[in-house]
Formats: structure tokens, C-alpha cells, sequence
């Protein structure tokens, strides 16, 4: 066992916790998740617009999942590991930050382990993310059940395989926005590179 890492107790609580999540979930926004790659499909906007209606329905499944998880302003652990975004993503962080965008042409793959322990460029002081009202879906979508962010500390994270949601509807949104088959996904490191 790693260091740090939840036993099984804990790991049982914090199973415990999603299901209890996944069940507080109505089903009209489950039905909403689940339609939204056909309803952008059909949808005559700009990216930007489709981009944000993808964000709306993340921000509404974290507000139904904010009382199952340990996640709050202040807590910076996720922000110290692969944060994967699309370069659609990027483009909308780019604009809103003021912060110029690399260009990354393609698509780059890392290793898990790849940024464990390197702080995202957006991160501010005393942990709070400077582009919180336009962060990428992964941060949107990241939480952990568990009491508190020990799950998510950089010497555990990539040790332990922790209870998460996935939610397609939103994947598949988001891919559709960024470009479908030539969407560019990278870390957001790769698109914006400290110092």
C-alpha cells in the first residue's frame, strides 16, 4: 500500500458517496448530459457558444455533486497533475487570460505520471485557479468522494484507482466542439508553458 493512500474503509465511503451522487442526479439533467452532443450537432453557434453550453451542463452536474465531495475553493491538489484540454479549450483560456497560446498543431500524449507534482500554469495564490469561470471540462469534471484531497495528492494520485463519473454525453460534446477526428488535445502545460 502507497503512503498516504485510502484504505479500504475509505475507499467503501467514498464508493459509497458517487452512488449517492449518481442517484441525487434528476433525470432530466441526466437526459440533458445525454442529448447534448446531438443538440450542439444541430445547434447553428460558433464553437465559443457550443463550448459554453457543454460548461453549463458540467457546472450544474458539480453543483448537484458539490455536497458528495471534498473539493472547495482553496483545495489545489488536481492542479498538480495531467490536465488534459483541447486546443478549443485552450483558445477560450487564451482570450479570457489575456495569456498567449503555444501552438500546438497536434495533438501530444503523456505519461500519467508526466506533470504529477508541476502546478498548473493558472493556479494563484493560495491554490485558487485565476481562470475558474473558464476552465477546461477535465477540471469541471474531477472530484474527489473521498473526506478530504489526500486521494489527490501528488504522491498518491497515480497509485490508487479512485471512484469517479464518467459522464459520455459531455466527452462527446466537447470532442464534436474542438474538431471531432482532427480535434488537438494536449496538456494545458503544452499550451501554456511556464516562464
Amino acid at each position: 500500500m502507497v503512503e498516504g493512500a485510502p484504505n479500504s474503509d475509505e475507499m467503501k465511503a467514498a464508493a459509497s458517496k458517487r452512488t449517492a451522487f449518481m442517484a441525487a442526479i434528476p433525470q432530466a439533467v441526466l437526459d440533458a448530459e445525454d442529448a447534448l452532443p446531438r443538440i450542439l450537432r444541430e445547434l447553428n453557434a460558433s464553437s465559443r457558444s457550443k463550448l459554453q453550453r457543454v460548461y453549463l451542463v458540467a457546472n450544474e452536474l458539480s453543483a448537484i455533486r458539490a455536497p458528495f465531495v471534498a473539493c472547495g475553493k482553496g483545495c489545489a491538489s488536481c492542479c498538480h497533475m495531467n490536465v488534459s484540454i483541447t486546443r478549443t479549450e485552450a483558445e477560450r483560456i487564451a482570450k479570457a487570460s489575456g495569456r498567449r497560446m503555444s501552438d500546438v498543431a497536434a495533438s501530444r500524449r503523456h505519461a500519467t505520471d508526466r506533470h504529477v507534482g508541476s502546478p498548473c500554469p493558472f493556479l494563484g495564490e493560495g491554490g485558487a485557479c485565476s481562470i475558474y469561470e473558464d476552465r477546461p471540462l477535465s477540471c469541471r469534471k474531477h472530484a474527489s468522494f473521498f473526506e478530504d484531497a489526500s486521494a489527490c495528492a501528488p504522491s498518491v494520485m497515480n497509485a490508487v484507482e479512485v471512484p469517479q463519473v464518467a459522464f459520455s454525453g459531455l466527452d462527446q460534446a466537447l470532442f464534436a466542439v474542438s474538431g471531432g477526428e482532427r480535434a488537438v488535445l494536449a496538456d494545458i502545460r503544452d499550451f501554456f508553458p511556464r516562464g
